[in-house]
């Protein structure tokens, strides 16, 4: 006995038909406008203030981010930066990144160089999009577990743009 599918549609239209109940639900999760702007950054500022509070230009001859797992260093450091706002980037494969600021002394014609280290742990927290928009990373519970710096302080533990009207930093280190 033959059913009624197989006798009056071809084998053909079954399958077109099976594959658009299955495909259905996919196709509409779709984004073909990706319009998503997030406002997470891969970067921690880190700004420095001297003992009134006041916020200073800092000069650095490099400061270079350490993967701490492994103890090599990031491929891009940053070189002869003067700022009062430095941007350190996040390795987010990692729930630990290690910065050391370099500065070389001379004195009495000897040159010396002081390194400061600053460790931070966070959590990465990556959300799935539709598939032509990608994922979005965002990295919060920011806290810093070693320095060497007088002070360091979180001011904000979830990494978000810095607003230009109000730049507040996301650590402030106190000299």
């Amino acid at each position: 006995m033959l059913n009624f599918c197989s006798t009056y549609l071809s084998r053909y239209v079954l399958r077109f038909l099976y594959s658009a109940v299955i495909c259905f639900p996919f196709l509409l999760s779709s984004c073909e406008n990706c319009t998503f702007i997030s406002d997470n950054v891969q970067f921690a500022a880190v700004s420095f203030y001297d003992a009134n509070n006041k916020a200073t230009e800092k000069t650095f001859n490099k400061i270079v981010g350490v993967f701490t797992r492994t103890n090599t260093e990031m491929p891009n450091s940053l070189e002869d930066t003067t700022a009062t706002i430095f941007e350190l980037p996040i390795f987010s494969r990692a729930d630990t990144t290690m910065f050391v600021f370099y500065k070389y002394v001379t004195l009495n014609s000897v040159r010396d160089t002081i390194q400061d280290t600053l460790t931070m742990s966070y959590k990465v927290n990556v959300e799935v999009l539709p598939p032509d928009c990608g994922y979005d990373e965002a990295i919060n519970d920011l806290e810093i577990i070693y320095h060497t710096f007088s002070n360091v302080e979180v001011l904000r533990a979830e990494l978000k743009e810095v607003n230009n009207d109000n730049p507040l930093p996301h650590i402030k280190i106190i000299e």
